[in-house]
């Protein structure tokens, strides 16, 4: 791989660029999917090539490859680099590409790798997840179960003197069935996502998915839609996580101080948050499923203190965004492949426990609503606004829970509704999901404490 990259590098360089970068992967990917007890899909794939990019004056050019020859290589690199010169003299902006020059080679060991597991076991898996929700109760109306499986290893070099070799292993599942009780009907999900191989799906969480999500199903059937108005919400730490993850994080991706798209633009060094907020986002997690060593650039990833005793002190930045803003690049860039170009984003991402003993933030909650997970929404980081319609939620009275609700969404500025936060539970948990973000998607983790926020909008029937 070292010989190939170098090969486009250097025919890159010589035909005038001032940088130049080459992505080499081999990655394998396997999808099971049943519906109803029936086979939807059955899918193993291979996915190998290189992404090159080449850079002069501001200007960027991208092609990809899947010649893995030298002279396969050559030809790209020199065809990518005419681009980015025949570009250079209609950008907006002339900069320079600079940063430190990194060299490692990572191989992630597993317990059980996938190419271990048949077809065949994976597919039975499968069938039990889908059997747990269907026969769960009569009320199951429909069922959806899939497992999925990647692993990849990736070589990442460039002419700062770049020579990266990593290896990822990621797993998943997931239950997805809907109830029918008369007119009411309901759906939800529970997935299970880590860093590690197929020894994940031995646990007692993945054992049960099925069972689990359908009885969450079950158990919305009999909930009742929420009424809207202004609450002392109480999130739970997959709703938190999400917010944080879509309302705040996708504004600390460094690509958004160049275009002016972001609430943060005028932030950073400044409050955007009481003192005991602390948001982070970190990659070097031990087997999460948004963890890795480097990034898709080669930069060694490290743990990134977005928002430290409340105060804006870091985002998120590639190559370029730390070069254009006098910066170190922290290890943030990604793609979902070598067919994509690398952008700023999040890895793991979460608001940090407070002091709060969640018992006690309840009791101390008179009269609210605790909202639970996620269904949909949707974000502007431009203006700070979002919207999120949790899972379900419970309502909050004398300091206990009681009825669950649905229906029910949190709405607001980012900026506004941080301010709001009052108290930060002690416990913590992840929730694996994927992040979408122009045009591709990569796995990701959100998560955080239980966290109470004063007086917010809440949207319901």
């Amino acid at each position: 791989m070292e010989d190939l990259a170098q090969a486009a590098i250097d025919a890159a360089l010589k035909t005038g660029v001032s940088f130049a970068d080459v992505r080499i992967e081999n990655t394998k990917t396997t999808i099971i999917e049943i519906s109803d007890g029936v086979s939807k899909q059955s899918l193993s794939s291979r996915l190998r090539g290189a992404g090159i990019r080449a850079f002069i004056d501001g200007a960027w050019a991208f092609a990809q490859t899947t010649d893995l020859t030298n002279s396969g290589m050559q030809a790209t690199g020199e065809s990518v680099a005419k681009m980015a010169i025949a570009t250079k003299e209609r950008v907006a902006e002339k900069f320079t590409i600079d940063g430190p020059s990194f060299q490692g080679h990572f191989e992630y060991k597993v317990s059980k790798p996938f190419d271990s597991i048949s077809i065949d076991e994976k597919m039975a898996l499968v069938k039990m997840i889908d059997d747990q929700a269907r026969d769960f109760d009569k009320r199951i109306a429909s069922t959806r179960s899939v497992y999925g499986d990647l692993w990849t290893e990736l070589y990442i070099a460039n002419s700062l003197g770049t020579n990266i070799y990593t290896q990822n292993s990621i797993p998943r599942l997931i239950s997805a069935p809907t109830a029918k009780d008369g007119p009411n009907r309901q759906r939800t999900f529970k997935s299970i996502g880590v860093r590690g191989g197929y020894e994940i799906m031995s646990t007692d969480d993945a054992q049960n998915i099925g069972t689990e999500a359908a009885k969450l199903v079950i158990d919305l059937l009999s909930s009742v839609s929420a009424k809207g108005g202004t609450y002392d919400v109480v999130m739970d730490p997959i709703l938190n996580g999400v917010m944080i993850h879509e309302a705040f994080g996708h504004a600390a991706e460094a690509d958004n101080w160049p275009a002016h798209s972001t609430v943060l633009e005028d932030k950073i060094g400044k409050s955007v948050g009481p003192d005991y907020l602390n948001i982070t986002d970190d990659p070097t997690l031990k087997d999460q499923r948004g963890s890795f060593e480097y990034d898709w650039e080669g930069t060694r990833t490290k743990k990134r203190g977005l928002v430290k005793d409340g105060i804006l002190t870091e985002v998120l930045h590639s190559l370029e965004t730390a070069s254009r803003m006098a910066l170190e690049p922290n290890g943030a860039a990604r793609s979902q492949s070598f067919m994509y170009e690398p952008l700023p984003r999040m890895s793991n991402t979460f608001m940090e426990p407070g002091d709060w003993n969640v018992v006690e933030l309840i009791e101390d909650t008179k009269t609210g609503i605790l909202l639970c997970n996620f269904n949909y929404g949707y974000t502007q980081p431009a203006k700070g606004q979002f919207m999120f319609q949790a899972s379900h939620g419970y309502l909050i009275e004398n300091g206990e829970i009681g009825l669950m609700v649905r229906d029910v969404s949190l709405a607001g500025n980012i900026l506004e509704v941080l301010a709001k936060v009052d108290a930060i539970g002690d416990d913590f948990m992840l929730d694996a999901g994927s992040c979408g973000k122009g045009g591709q998607a990569i796995p990701t983790t959100t998560g955080g404490p239980h966290a109470r926020i004063r007086q917010v909008p809440v949207g319901g029937m």
